[in-house]
């Protein structure tokens, strides 16, 4: 720091973090944070932001507050909010090369089946009939499995509907909670066309749990293998994986690859993976192809880290 404000020098990378943390051991040490902006997040909130802005209408159910945060005041008006409780606070420390996501989520404990079943059952035709079904978050809500078996009991089979599931960095959760979330996304392709979408770092994680154990070489990206081995392990119908500069995707049948182009100095990285999921569920709700949806996904994304904004929809 050199004077006031914004006169300093940050720190650039998450390795450059880490040895500054790591050299404190048995001592201490002072690193200052500098709150830039303060925005709406949870992935069902910019997930539902990003869908609204190309056109989708939603409604999103979560914790929105009670009454509704100001934060959430100025979503989007193709958006219906139903706040099921108090929402979470996450510190995003961003650096050049990833971002540090720190969570306060004490108030998600308190959004159980009691809460949200009464909330289905009052929606439940808006449920049924809908177009797209998203659990996103699922890592932060500890009650979520729940809520998902309640919704797949009541849902009649329909397998022109999509059903989404965005697991969110879930490498805090245990095996067993991971394997069990996994086989309810399983479940759904019974009365659902079923999606899972990933970044890189999630995909490695959940490959190593399916059966059979993948092979190492198909822990190294080729995303397209990744995203085959994935699909095929569940029995689901697509998945889809992105990376900072590029993404793929991959069905029974089909696979796709969609090459980018890394920004090294991002105006921000919070959110990049639910605006790409948006665009690329737009794309899937318009029933264009598994190359049009990556790509559509990651413009809209690449677009969003470069300048912190949406891409004006008839750019894409």
């Amino acid at each position: 720091r050199f004077g006031p404000g914004d006169q300093f020098r940050k720190i650039e990378g998450i390795q450059q973090f880490g040895e500054r943390i790591s050299h404190a051991a048995g001592k201490s040490t002072n690193i200052e944070l500098y709150p830039i902006e303060q925005r709406p997040g949870g992935n069902g909130p910019i997930l539902a932001q990003t869908l609204a802005h190309y056109g989708i209408r939603v409604e999103l159910m979560g914790a929105l507050g009670q009454p509704i945060d100001p934060l959430f005041e100025n979503l989007s008006p193709s958006i219906v909010p139903i706040s099921l409780g108090q929402p979470a606070v996450t510190n995003a420390i961003e650096f050049n090369d990833g971002k540090l996501m720190l969570g306060i989520t004490h108030s998600l404990d308190a959004i159980d089946l009691a809460i949200t079943a009464p909330i289905f059952e009052k929606n439940h035709r808006k449920i049924a009939s809908c177009d797209l079904l998203c659990f996103v978050n699922w890592t932060m809500m500890i009650h979520m499995d729940a809520m998902v078996d309640f919704l797949w009991q009541r849902l009649e089979k329909d397998r022109r509907k999509i059903v989404f599931f965005d697991l969110a960095d879930p490498e805090k959760r245990s095996t067993e909670d991971i394997r069990n979330i996994l086989a309810s996304i399983q479940r759904y392709t019974q009365k659902r066309f079923t999606i899972l979408g990933l970044n890189l770092k999630e995909a490695e994680q959940i490959a190593v749990l399916l059966p059979p154990a993948p092979r190492r070489e198909i822990l190294q990206p080729s995303l397209v293998d990744l995203c085959r081995f994935i699909g095929d392990a569940m029995g689901i119908d697509e998945v889809f994986i992105h990376d900072n500069s590029c993404c793929a995707a991959s069905t029974p049948t089909q696979t796709a690859f969609v090459d980018g182009f890394f920004v090294p100095n991002p105006r921000t990285t919070t959110g990049a993976g639910d605006h790409f999921n948006g665009g690329y569920l737009v794309a899937k709700l318009r029933g264009k192809s598994l190359e049009a949806c990556l790509t559509k996904g990651y413009k809209i994304s690449s677009y969003f880290v470069r300048t912190g904004t949406f891409l004006p929809p008839q750019n894409i």
